[in-house]
């Protein structure tokens, strides 16, 4: 897996989603409940801690040289990137964020496919918005997850039973 770093110190985004059928960009990937390792399974990791190791979905399905992004390092990613709302990514119909560094980084760039989300077994809103988990927890069936649509970007929390993209970070 080719990896892509946006800002100084920052981490090495994967260039695609975890699941990802063929290995690009454009590719949705699986739907993960927080710590899942189930597309789109329900059951989700309890309590306080950060995901690591088997319970960090890119480290169980990846190996040991990935890992799911923190919180920060979502809150970084909005922070230290341009992003741009596209209709058609790569010459397909795929819609999704394009995550620009800036400065010495702005020729750096990744394609964050708006997959929706999954609740239930049923995928919602495909092509209309992108969720990604981090490893970090806040409340007792909450953790921080990375929103966006063609208008807005944000990190809020949200239920860890919800399936939602995993883009994967070199450990």
């Amino acid at each position: 897996v080719n990896w892509i770093q946006l800002w100084a110190g920052g981490p090495k985004f994967a260039e695609y989603n975890v699941g990802a059928a063929y290995n690009k960009a454009e590719d949705y990937g699986g739907y993960y409940a927080w710590g899942g390792n189930v597309d789109k399974g329900t059951t989700y990791v309890s309590g306080s801690d950060p995901l690591s190791g088997d319970n960090d979905t890119a480290y169980n399905l990846w190996g040991s040289n990935w890992r799911m992004p923190t919180s920060d390092e979502l809150h970084e990613l909005l922070d230290n990137c341009t992003v741009a709302w596209t209709d058609s990514y790569n010459d397909t119909d795929v819609k999704g964020g394009i995550f620009t560094g800036k400065g010495a980084y702005s020729s750096n760039s990744i394609f964050l496919p708006a997959a929706g989300s999954c609740m239930s077994g049923t995928v919602l809103l495909p092509g209309g918005r992108g969720t990604y988990w981090s490893s970090t927890p806040d409340v007792k069936d909450d953790a921080y997850r990375l929103y966006f649509n063609s208008s807005k970007q944000y990190v809020d929390n949200y239920n860890r039973g919800n399936g939602y993209s995993v883009r994967a970070v070199l450990k």
